[in-house]
């Protein structure tokens, strides 16, 4: 799930409603496969019995129509599907945005998390004959005790490997270069560093998912990091995720 365009609270400071999108023309879409990691898995993959779904907070690519091209897609593939909403891995988008103090964030991510699933419902039981969805929250994932695990094997891979260090820093690197006017250098670095712990927490989600068994990841959109260890080039990732086959789907507008 990678960072998310986030809202703005209220006069009160207090969080609004979750907002639609405004309407475009484009009303219905159809997702499309973009890319599979590792490639070998192209036409494999289906053959899986179970995925899981990384939802986004806040991201455009979540509005009731894409979400609904999705999970069609999805129920054409799978028998079983989780679906992991964003939530406790949000606060660091809205710290990182928004200047929110860590408390304040985490509260408001939760409460986001909790507005989506209430709002899309509809859109996983109008699917559930042929899948079974479940929710699962990353708030969740990280009360484990083998989240910290993996967390800490990430987090000493990330200080002492360049390649993958670098990685991590360049996608966001390309996320915060477009709202980068008007700030200081030492901003700069600082929105880079929450980034590298926003992907960081969030692989370690994703390995402790895989290692539940859960060995595809689907999402509409690009994980440059996490496609690059599936292919094989960070030997060093833990083995979980270098065995995840992932699924970066393209929603067409129809």
């Amino acid at each position: 799930m990678d960072q998310a365009d986030v809202m703005s609270l209220d006069a009160q400071g207090t969080a609004p409603p979750i907002r639609r999108t405004a309407p475009t023309r484009r009303t219905h879409y159809k997702a499309e496969i973009a890319s599979v990691s590792p490639n070998s898995s192209r036409n494999t993959f289906d053959q899986y019995e179970t995925c899981f779904l990384g939802v986004s907070l806040e991201n455009s690519n979540f509005t009731t129509p894409k979400l609904t091209s999705m999970v069609k897609w999805i129920s054409r593939r799978f028998g079983r599907c989780t679906v992991l909403i964003g939530d406790s891995i949000h606060r660091l988008t809205l710290e990182s945005t928004q200047g929110m103090p860590p408390d304040h964030a985490r509260e408001r991510a939760l409460r986001l998390g909790r507005r989506f699933v209430e709002a899309e419902v509809k859109v996983f039981d109008e699917y559930r004959e042929s899948t079974d969805f479940t929710f699962l929250t990353c708030g969740e994932v990280q009360a484990g005790e083998r989240y910290a695990e993996f967390h800490g094997k990430l987090r000493a891979f990330f200080d002492e490997d360049e390649a993958f260090r670098s990685s991590v820093e360049s996608f966001g690197h390309a996320y915060h270069r477009k709202r980068a006017d008007g700030i200081s250098e030492a901003e700069w670095e600082e929105r880079i560093r929450v980034s590298s712990d926003y992907f960081l927490e969030e692989f370690a989600i994703f390995a402790c998912l895989k290692e539940r068994g859960l060995p595809v990841m689907v999402y509409p959109g690009s994980f440059s990091t996490l496609s690059e260890i599936a292919k094989g080039e960070h030997p060093g990732a833990p083995e979980e995720l270098r065995d995840l086959v992932v699924v970066s789907l393209h929603l067409k507008g129809r």
